[in-house]
């Protein structure tokens, strides 16, 4: 019930409904359909119909809809909202290009001083852009409409212009999120990317047993380092997060509540897991890490059920929010990867270039990437065809782009997931 009243009191916000109202009117004059019908007669309306409503508490019915610094936040893989970064996921609707990316990450550097067992990073190209390269590339991405910029790497706080390139980001309209190991992140360096506007703080942990971090991330004190960073950064006001990768260890041990436990003791808002992903260090034999459909539930299953029962952190596992029967896999037409060398990817996980930001337009490329990866897809794009990479890559990554047309051929095309299904009202490729 206190969902229900949550999303009544969002869809009563005229700062909430405003831009989608506007949208939704000029949509609906060019003939054109891109959000559900229940959704579209709601906001069609001064006050929000009962069906609009429900569909959304449906749509939300495993999230945990929270409060933080005035605005309402579901998950990270969405804007808080209202804000510049939320209208600008509707404006992109009326933008004319077939897909706008609503989120992409930047690994701004390569250098970690951790050695962490499962790194999506390790093994590419080596090369770093510049300030002012990343800032331009900030500046295109703008352009595009991007809603959400994060900051990742390597350890992006090895970088001394990290305040300035945040700043860039946040200036521009964007929520910005960092990544980080807690390694380099002192409590100066979080003032100074408050003060450049950065919306949130996410910080690895990956085990609830201090020593087992450590030795998952290869450096004693790492977990002591990270927990600490989490508190000083919630005492901040940042909307913090702990990542985790859910391991079959967390699974099968049951060591998910004790992990959410301890993010909850660190003043964490959310816990966001993503499974282990069959790239970087993991790419040539990752069989023995990867989790089957029985673990995948079990992760689904977690975040429903703790978001349900209300007790705070929420929790935001990548493959309950990228499921077929939610938003799908949006790797290259929802969210793109830049590397540390400019390359440009669909996400952080697929290492297949469809070009350099530093040598083309960042539009130009975004534009081939989300044609020729298609639409949505119901599956994860890497775990599914991980092996085709492996197979074009010649011992390097990211593929060149002729190689990553070359996956996307023969990896086809798949069904939309359920949502774009509901908002078109087929089961359109």
């Amino acid at each position: 019930m206190a969902q229900y009243w949550s999303i009544a009191r969002m869809l009563m916000d005229r700062r909430v409904t405003a831009v989608p109202r506007r949208v939704l009117g000029e949509l609906i004059r060019r003939g054109r359909r891109r959000i559900p019908r229940e959704l579209e007669q709601s906001l069609g309306r001064l006050i929000p119909g009962l069906k609009g409503i429900q569909f959304v508490q449906r749509w939300l019915a495993g999230e945990r809809i929270t409060r933080h610094a005035g605005q309402w936040v579901i998950n990270s893989f969405l804007p808080p909202f209202p804000g510049r970064a939320y209208d600008r996921m509707f404006e992109n609707l009326l933008s004319g290009r077939r897909l706008s990316p609503v989120s992409a990450f930047l690994a701004v550097t390569a250098e970690c001083p951790y050695r962490c067992w499962h790194c999506s990073f390790k093994n590419r190209e080596p090369g770093e852009l510049d300030t002012g390269e990343w800032k331009r590339a900030i500046t295109e991405l703008h352009s595009l409409g991007a809603s959400i910029i994060g900051f990742t790497g390597g350890e992006p706080c090895t970088r001394a212009d990290l305040p300035e390139l945040v700043e860039a980001a946040a200036g521009g309209g964007a929520s910005t999120i960092l990544f980080s190991s807690g390694a380099a992140l002192t409590p100066a360096l979080l003032a100074s990317l408050k003060a450049a506007g950065l919306w949130s703080v996410c910080i690895s942990l990956d085990h609830p047993d201090p020593a087992e971090h450590d030795r998952l991330r290869g450096v004693p004190g790492c977990f002591a380092r990270a927990a600490q960073a989490l508190r000083q950064a919630s005492a901040l006001g940042f909307y913090t997060m702990v990542g985790a990768v859910g391991t079959r260890s967390l699974v099968d041990d049951r060591l998910l509540p004790a992990l959410h436990r301890v993010a909850r003791e660190c003043g964490a808002h959310e816990l966001r897991i993503v499974e282990p992903m069959p790239c970087g260090l993991l790419a040539q034999d990752p069989g023995e890490v990867l989790l089957d459909e029985r673990r995948i539930r079990a992760l689904r299953d977690f975040h429903v059920q703790t978001n349900r029962a209300g007790t705070p952190p929420k929790v935001c596992a990548f493959n309950q929010i990228e499921s077929p029967e939610l938003f799908g896999c949006g790797a290259g037409t929802q969210h793109l990867f830049i590397d540390a060398r400019g390359e440009v990817c669909p996400c952080d996980f697929t290492a297949m270039s469809f070009g350099n930001v530093t040598r083309i337009p960042l539009p130009e490329i975004w534009t081939g990437m989300s044609e020729a990866m298609g639409n949505p897809r119901r599956h994860c794009f890497i775990h599914r065809h991980h092996a085709l990479l492996l197979q074009h890559s010649q011992g390097r990554f990211p593929l060149a782009p002729e190689a990553s047309l070359q996956v996307c051929r023969a990896a086809g095309r798949e069904e939309l997931p359920d949502y774009f299904q509901q908002m078109l009202g087929s089961g359109s490729r």
